[in-house]
């Protein structure tokens, strides 16, 4: 809150320097991936963009990089105040609608309602081509955010937010070095492209606004010296747009053809290097998604997930052979993170996850498209699992429920958690929430947990209003 109130004086002081007035409102817009504030301040008709940023790094490189594209004829925001300690800026309002808001609404590409946001991606790639050739042109490296080049080391440093910001974090198995010689591979595939372009690092149709039917660019402060196959690949495979095979191919036959235009260009191996970069940025983007969703808890950007484990399978179908352990992952992460057809259906009402673990292996991961709920732990209760005549069954074979339903504390925990999950989904209800995960775990995920999961699916498999969906962890592998 001090932050908040500390921006706001700051911003309101360079507002009435630009213009005169006092802002009559400040409001905090959503918030991005990073550590930068944005409020829109106004007064009447006068409405402009402020900006707080504790690394003056990247705000200098941010004001450096939009007088140098403003001035190579590019649509950028103009700078129109800085703070005296760099941390505060105001630029001019390019309004609220993305492109992103614009591909998210086309439900068929080839109906001609489509065609109007079509042409608008294509011209965005033909920008794209300017900042990365154009903008390249009597550009200061030293003035940049990240000196680094594209090199070995850089690749590593995104390679290994995905290894630790994502796979571990979702409790996925792998073997350390088997990946490490995949990343080897990987790399030396990247540094085959040329790397004398400007690389925008986070070219999405999220950081692309549309004013007055035209697209101007944002958040390029991370823009680094590099290869151009890097920004091509992050726009046609960002998750969220889930632009469909056909897309990216013309989207892709527009940008090589833009950039031959541009420079001397390899075609072929320009298209053969593609794959490797697409599933370069998808892995970085799977470590943002990880350390963003997982670590800092913003879950939106858990929902982002699915459809990049499904980009990251797609690339890997074909690259399998040379990227073996990799392409296991993928797999793996598919069966985790791939919506099964009753999560895909289109009910309206409140979705019941109900599951049921072990404590050896770990929690659950959670899922990107649920909302909050409650793990149980079972291993106060009496465990048939230390007797051998139960050794082969599970909490769902009648045996094993005979024995859990005699023991009073198994009763007496069973009609605690129930008292409190009534509660909750009738607050989830009244409230349009839209899924609940319940969680149940113990020793070994074999018989208390799977008999307390069972049994709570099955009191609320036919109440009106609420959809149970039942997963054993352990028991289906």
């Amino acid at each position: 809150m001090a932050i908040q109130l500390q921006a706001t004086d700051e911003l309101s002081k360079l507002f009435r320097k630009v213009t005169g007035l006092n802002p009559l409102a400040i409001s905090p817009l959503a918030e991005s991936g990073s550590n930068r504030k944005y409020y829109r301040l106004t007064n009447g008709d006068t409405t402009l963009i402020g900006v707080y940023n504790p690394i003056t790094e990247e705000n200098e490189a941010f004001i450096y990089l939009s007088s140098h594209f403003a001035n190579a004829g590019l649509k950028v925001p103009q700078i129109l105040a800085v703070s005296s300690n760099r941390l505060y800026y105001l630029q001019n309002d390019l309004g609220n609608q993305s492109l992103f808001d614009l591909v998210s609404h086309v439900v068929n590409w080839n109906e001609p309602s489509a065609l109007p946001t079509k042409k608008l991606l294509l011209f965005t790639v033909d920008e794209l081509v300017k900042f990365q050739t154009e903008g390249f042109e009597g550009i200061d490296s030293t003035r940049l955010y990240s000196h680094r080049p594209f090199d070995n080391r850089s690749i590593f440093w995104d390679l290994n937010y995905f290894k630790y910001s994502f796979l571990k974090p979702t409790g996925t198995l792998f073997n350390d070095d088997a990946l490490e010689n995949d990343f080897e591979t990987l790399s030396k595939k990247l540094l085959q492209a040329p790397a004398d372009y400007f690389m925008y690092r986070d070219f999405q149709s999220r950081n692309v606004i549309i004013l007055s039917g035209l697209p101007h660019f944002i958040d390029y402060q991370g823009g680094r010296i590099g290869p151009a196959l890097y920004d091509i690949a992050s726009f046609i495979y960002q998750a969220r747009a889930n632009f469909p095979k056909e897309i990216r191919n013309e989207l892709f036959q527009r940008y090589l053809e833009q950039l031959a235009g541009k420079r001397e260009v390899d075609i072929y191996k320009y298209v053969s290097l593609m794959p490797y970069f697409a599933l370069f940025r998808t892995l970085q983007v799977l470590g943002a998604y990880g350390y963003r969703g997982f670590f800092e808890r913003k879950s939106h950007f858990l929902l982002s997930i699915p459809n990049a484990v499904m980009n990251l399978n797609e690339l890997l179908e074909n690259l399998a052979n040379e990227l073996p352990h990799l392409a296991n992952i993928g797999r793996i992460l598919q069966n985790n993170y791939t919506l099964n057809e009753a999560e895909q259906s289109n009910f309206k009402g409140l979705t019941i996850h109900i599951s049921s673990f072990s404590f050896k292996k770990g929690y659950p991961s959670e899922h990107p498209v649920h909302g909050g709920g409650f793990v149980f732990d079972c291993r106060g209760l009496p465990n048939p699992g230390r007797l051998a005549e139960f050794a082969t069954l599970t909490g769902l074979d009648k045996k094993t429920a005979n024995f859990l339903a005699k023991h009073r504390e198994v009763e007496k925990f069973f009609d605690t958690t129930l008292s409190l999950i009534r509660a909750t989904i009738d607050v989830y209800k009244s409230r349009g929430f839209e899924h609940l995960e319940i969680a149940f775990g113990c020793t070994g995920g074999q018989h208390r947990s799977v008999y307390m999961a069972s049994r709570l699916a099955e009191l609320f498999n036919n109440q009106e209003g609420v959809r149970v969906l039942v997963k054993h962890r352990e028991l289906e592998g």
